[in-house]
């Protein structure tokens, strides 16, 4: 594979490799693995966890505990030993005391629970409970769990009300922080889909199944280039305890239509071997308004278009992960991953559509529209992980994934008089069919050089055939189905991306720490049709530098700085065209002329112990936003063209002050607010544009506890008017309610909410561009009030090893398919 040639020549890196997949197993010493839980459960991360003798309690070597409240101990001699685990606000507690016969035992310490020492919580000020909103240093954590108005909700329902983040069902797309180009990740994988398939699978992800939702606006080296406005990791919960448990849920909702939801997820551990597995299946059937407006100026006269389209999609998702996880030693573990997905959208759409000129009505339309959107997916992953010993580790993947988009439609055109009367009939057919198939190689290496220095390194290759064939038929009355060869193609992509990176974490001390870190992406990318060959030939090499620097000032404060350089690639879909008819003047197409954009973003924040205010300012050049406005003639017709385009220079300057506040001993407030000044200025379609806009966005949750077991929240969200490339939206805003109980025991829980409570969630959005002569406004109106019960239920014993948190080596890629 052409990554490995990146190493000391072009066999030399191949044999280095294959040789440690066979050396590394055969390295072996004896590992004592755990888990430390408070009483509610939940991961004590970061305590301290101390291997003691036995005979005489004396230290022999220590570990920190992981986010997942897992610990590894590796650097020991045979002996008998007790394990202790410490924090500050618990109860001190040690395990049985065990045996490690030899170097290559491998033993597995009972689940430690530790208990709040309530004495010291009196005099110290320590809150367990998580808040829902979490502001850390380089990324706001959203606790999915924690929320009570989550319940029953989709994935892509939280996201809606995360802070920062503005999704558009109508468009497919999302932004963070006022910028496009988002990576969406699950489980830390970033996922190579359009943005629309993306939403269309978050939008059948159960929060039953979401842990916590990361919005990480300046990722590490480690991670791709690709995306100026950062990452959102989708986190899926896991269980970190012994023997065999699951948790399934079940949940119903009613909109203007009903939903229905559920889920099963199981672990299981037998000695050396994990099993785990997820499966969840969602029904939703929407009622949907959606609304546009349009004018323009031709031969003197003013032309008017008013559509109106209402639609009943229907969407039913199946999701399902299975792996294992195989323990050959104390020092190597491999894993097999397959998950996968069956996104079956199907829509009904009735469109009222009437012209006129000169304010006086021409013609009517009626036009009726039955499409079906049906994605599968399927995934593969091998997984090899070393460890050399505790602070040196090497990682590799290889991925394979599968993908098929099939997404065909049907127009019936009904034209009118302006009396009302019957004039002629137009039939509208389009297939579209897209194989996607990837393979992913990934090599990371990991080294602790003493207590100040951490090394990461790794490569990287990517290889990815995409076929995408479309074809446009026409029916009138006066012909039968005919061809139109300037809508019809059929196009393949080959690229390949290469890629090595290497990082420096330098602690300097306690207060001081800095990140320095260098990623380096070739890309060949070649665009073909079945009569011309390199309609895009591209091969270019960038070097996407990032930096960290984090001071603490004292007890309670600290402030950090960081730059990086980022990448956004035109999407499959957006590269090979599409086309949408949204009404007989109206397309939405893709754009094989899209430029890849850079953006250099630097960020600065200043934290007080949980009050944060942060600093963001980014250059992006030849940024991609897509459905942007565009005119041209066609035959005898004004076409409107939604399109992506390269927009010349985008600036984005964003303010955000985030802060808890405890008002009384029963409720709880978590307060985000985000401010963003955006420009931009380009050359569109030969008219040179600059346009600037304030926005606001503030997202609050109230925590409310009633009685033990009983709670409730109040949250909402307010967004003020703001860009879109060069289209603007208008304010949007929402308020949601719920309420939980959990049984004693914390097995039943019970959820009521309801979103969206006022139905003031509608988006409206206008482009006024009056050189080009266009000027367009909509309103979409997507159901989003639903009154939802959900119950889940947890079941099994509590002793059972999670799922090992790992990334594939294809998360980049999923991303690229996922984003149309």
């Amino acid at each position: 594979m052409r990554i490995f040639y990146l190493l000391k020549g072009k066999f030399v890196g191949r044999k280095l490799f294959f040789l440690s997949l066979f050396i590394l197993p055969l390295i072996s010493v004896a590992q004592i693995q755990g888990t430390v839980h408070d009483t509610n459960n939940q991961p004590l991360s970061y305590a301290n966890v101390l291997l003691l003798n036995q005979k005489d309690s004396s230290l022999v070597t220590g570990v920190s505990v992981s986010d997942q409240g897992t610990f590894s101990i590796t650097n020991f001699n045979p002996g008998k030993y007790i394990v202790k685990a410490s924090m500050i606000g618990y109860k001190t507690t040690f395990s049985l005391p065990f045996v490690i016969k030899s170097s290559k035992d491998h033993y597995h310490v009972s689940p430690i629970i530790v208990e709040e020492d309530t004495k010291l919580l009196n005099d110290v000020d320590v809150v367990a409970k998580k808040p829902i909103y979490e502001q850390q240093i380089d990324r706001m954590v959203v606790n999915v769990e924690k929320s009570i108005t989550s319940a029953g909700n989709t994935a892509l329902e939280i996201l809606e009300k995360s802070p920062g983040v503005v999704v558009n069902r109508q468009n497919g797309s999302l932004t963070l922080g006022g910028k496009e180009g988002v990576v969406i990740m699950i489980n830390g994988k970033e996922n190579r889909m359009p943005v629309s398939a993306a939403i269309e699978m978050l939008n059948g992800m159960s929060s039953e199944n979401v842990k916590k939702i990361e919005l990480i606006t300046t990722p590490p080296s480690k991670y791709e280039a690709e995306g100026d406005a950062g990452m959102i990791n989708v986190v899926l919960k896991k269980d970190d305890d012994f023997g065999t448990n699951g948790v399934y849920t079940l949940g119903a909702g009613m909109g203007v239509d009903g939903k229905l939801n559920g889920s099963l997820t199981l672990n299981h551990h037998v000695k050396k071997v994990n099993f785990y597995g997820m499966y969840s299946y969602s029904y939703d059937n929407r009622s949907q308004l959606i609304s546009f407006y349009r004018q323009y100026m031709q031969d003197g006269q003013l032309h008017e278009t008013n559509s109106d389209s209402y639609r009943e999609p229907v969407n039913i998702y199946r999701n399902y992960r299975i792996g294992m996880d195989y323990t050959i030693s104390s020092k190597t573990v491999i894993g097999l991953l397959s998950s996968g997905y069956v996104a079956d959208w199907k829509m009904d759409a009735k469109n009222n559509i009437y012209y006129k000129t000169d304010n006086q009505v021409t013609s009517l339309i009626d036009q009726r529209v039955d499409e079906s959107n049906i994605w599968n997916h399927y995934m593969g992953n091998f997984n090899l992980e070393h460890f050399f010993k505790e602070n040196e580790t090497l990682e590799f993947n290889f991925d394979y994934l599968h993908y098929d988009d099939d997404n065909p439609s049907n127009y019936v055109i009904q034209y009118y008089n302006n009396a009302n009367q019957p004039t002629s009939t137009e039939g509208i057919r389009i297939t579209k069919k897209t194989p996607i198939n990837t393979f992913v190689s990934k090599l990371d290496y990991v080294r602790n050089w003493g207590r100040l220095i951490k090394v990461e390194s790794g490569l990287k290759n990517s290889v990815t055939r995409f076929k995408n064939d479309v074809s446009v038929s026409d029916k009138t009355d006066e012909s039968d189905w005919i061809i139109k060869p300037e809508l019809t193609n059929k196009y393949s992509l080959k690229e390949d991306i290469s890629a090595a990176y290497t990082s420096f974490n330098f602690k300097f001390n306690e207060m001081t720490s800095m990140i320095v870190g260098f990623r380096y992406e070739y890309t060949n990318t070649v665009l073909s049709t079945v009569t011309e060959h390199g309609i895009i030939d591209r091969h270019y090499g960038k070097l996407f530098p990032t930096m960290f620097f984090s001071r603490g000032l004292g007890k309670d404060n600290s402030i950090q700085f960081s730059y990086s350089r980022r990448i956004t690639r035109p999407t499959f879909n957006e590269l090979a065209p599409f086309i949408i008819f949204q009404s007989p003047d109206t397309y939405v197409a893709g754009n094989e002329k899209l430029q890849p954009s850079i953006s250099n973003i630097v960020k600065g924040d200043f934290k007080h112990k949980s009050i944060l205010l942060s600093f963001t300012y980014t250059n992006e050049n030849d940024a991609i936003r897509r459905f942007q406005p565009g005119q041209s003639q066609n035959q005898d017709k004004n076409v409107l063209y939604l399109t992506s385009k390269n927009l010349d220079q985008v600036t984005t300057s964003s303010l955000t002050l985030s802060f808890p506040l405890r008002l009384t001993k029963w409720w709880n407030m978590q307060n985000n607010f985000n401010g963003i000044i955006q420009n931009v200025k380009t050359d569109y379609d030969g008219v040179n544009l600059d346009i600037s806009l304030k926005n606001f966005r503030y997202n609050a949750i109230n925590n409310f506890r009633i009685i033990k077991g009983l709670t409730a929240e109040l949250s909402g969200f307010y967004n003020s008017p703001s860009l879109w490339g060069v289209s603007r939206s208008k304010e949007v805003y929402s308020i949601s309610a719920g309420a939980q109980y959990k049984s004693k025991n914390e097995k039943h829980t019970f959820s009521l909410n309801l979103n969206d409570v006022f139905k003031t969630q509608i988006y409206m959005f206008s482009s006024n561009i009056p050189e080009l002569n266009i000027h367009n406004q909509g309103r979409l109106d997507f159901d989003n009030r639903v009154l939802r019960f959900t119950y889940t239920h947890n079941f099994g014993s509590k002793k059972v090893k999670a799922e090992r948190k790992r990334e594939t080596g294809s998360e980049e890629e999923r991303r690229r398919v996922e984003k149309e």
